[in-house]
């Protein structure tokens, strides 16, 4: 079995996506519902899973600033880009260089 590995740099455009489908079809599921009520309820789900999927996002970005490069979008293993992986390694060995 593969497993399925995304690359920290697609998450942004991922994060976007999802957020503008979102906002879509919520839009679109409005239109169809005319009640004051159902548009509320779609706003506020609608809403709370584009929050959700920021935080994702936001988390991934934080884990990937401080060298965590083990870190899961919605369960899916993200891995970093190469240069990403170079320039961890860089800042760790300068500062095992500054330890000594």
């Amino acid at each position: 079995m593969t497993a399925v590995a995304l690359n920290s740099d697609n998450i942004t455009k991922i994060g976007i996506v999802i957020i503008v489908a979102l906002v879509v079809i919520g839009a679109l599921l409005s239109l169809v519902l005319t009640a004051l009520v159902a548009r509320i309820v779609i706003l506020v789900v609608v809403i709370g899973l584009a929050v959700l999927v920021w935080q994702q996002r936001t988390h991934i970005k934080d884990q990937v600033d401080k060298c965590k490069l083990n870190a899961t979008f919605f369960g899916v293993h993200i891995s970093a880009p190469d240069s990403v992986q170079q320039q961890c390694d860089n800042h760790i060995r300068g500062f095992q260089r500054i330890q000594h």
